[in-house]
This record gives structure tokens, sequence and C-alpha cells, in this order.
């Protein structure tokens, strides 16, 4: 199919913008942003924090996706596109072996649903993929303890089908779940109970929470 390569930090803003300068340049539009890149923190919850790992492990997996979605939006508003971003099930789990990595997945997918109303507005809809374990090299040393346990692992190409279900599906500001066996779905995340006045009448969030 081909495609170009670029050398980038994810975590570097001017990166970012950088690589989407490339793509204007090379092909004139955008019109669909994946942000897939993560790292393991490989911080065990039970040591005291290493500080860089803290630090290499946000600039990839949030810092990664804020900026990428920053640098992107000026060019996807144009004629409108689309912007997948892989979080984990960890988010949602959570994964309690690595927080960190948790932590960040979390922040993913809670930028995701919180930007969904601004970039619809520019005709951008935005989704997150979660997926469970994942046959790859971020696993590490795990990867031959699941294995050895019969642990069932998605592939990567698991991976890469279900993303394109969840960019063949309408909506925005959405998490979709993967885990090996079952098919891509959308997760449903709990409503957000409603305020009580001192009479006991209910008053909903929702026109707070949703960005006007």
């Amino acid at each position: 199919m081909g495609g170009n390569a670029l050398r980038a930090d994810v975590g570097d803003p001017d990166d970012n913008r950088e690589m989407v300068a490339a793509t204007l340049d090379r092909h004139g539009r955008l019109d669909l942003l994946v942000l897939n890149a993560g790292v393991n923190s490989e911080q065990p919850p039970d040591v005291p924090l290493r500080l860089e790992r803290y630090r290499r492990t946000n600039a990839v997996n949030v810092d990664g996706v804020v900026f990428g979605i920053d640098a992107a939006t000026p060019a996807l508003a144009r004629q409108g596109g689309t912007i997948l971003v892989t979080a984990s099930l960890a988010a949602l789990g959570p994964e309690q072996a690595n927080p960190l990595y948790a932590m960040g997945k979390s922040a993913v997918v809670g930028y995701v649903r919180a930007m969904s109303v601004p970039l619809a507005r520019n005709g951008i809809s935005i989704n997150a993929i979660c997926p469970g374990f994942t046959d790859t090299p971020i696993l590490g040393i795990g990867k031959r303890l699941m294995r050895k346990q019969g642990f069932p692992l998605l592939s990567p190409e698991d991976v890469a089908d279900a993303c394109q279900t969840v960019l063949s599906e309408p909506g925005t500001g959405e998490a979709w779940v993967l885990v090996a066996g079952r098919p891509v779905t959308r997760f449903a995340f709990p409503a957000v109970p409603a305020s009580l006045l001192p009479d006991g009448t209910e008053v909903s969030l929702r026109p707070f929470l949703a960005p006007r």
C-alpha cells in the first residue's frame, strides 16, 4: 500500500506539528489521525516511584495524544475527519500491576470523551479503542507467563481489524472494548448521578459537563 515514515517524538508538540505539515505537503489534506504510540511504564506499584519512568510514560501515552490532536485539528477541520486513539482495557479495569500505565490510558479515554463535542463543531469525530492484552513486545516478560498459563492474547491483526470496525461506525466520544475471542463492542459508561436540591428535586449535570 505504500506510505511515508517520519522519525518523531510524540511527546514534543513541535514534532507533532511537523508530522502534520509533512502530510499536508505530500498529500494535500488530512482525513484520518490514528494515535497509537504507547509504552509500558516498567514501574511496579510496590516500589518507590522513579521520576524518569513517570515522565517518559506520560510523555508518550498522554502528551502524545493531546499534542497529536492539537496539531491535527486545523487540518482535519478543513473538510472534516476522524481521530482514533488507542487506549487500553487498563483504563477501564484498571490494571493494578501497572498503575502508571492505567492512569495514562484512563486520562486518554477521559480526554477523548471531553473533546468529542468541541471537535464535532469542526466536523471531526473522535473515538478510543481499548484492547486487552495483545501479543506485542509491550507485555515484556509477562507475555511468556501468559502463554504458559494459556491466557488468550489478541494479535496485532485482531486490533487492526477492530480499528477498521470502529472507523466504519457512526458516533463520537465513545470507547470501544476489545478482548480475545469477542468482537469489538462499545463500552457503556454509567450515567453520572443527578444533583439534589434541598427540596429533593434532581438537577442534571449534563448541561455543565457538555461544553457549549
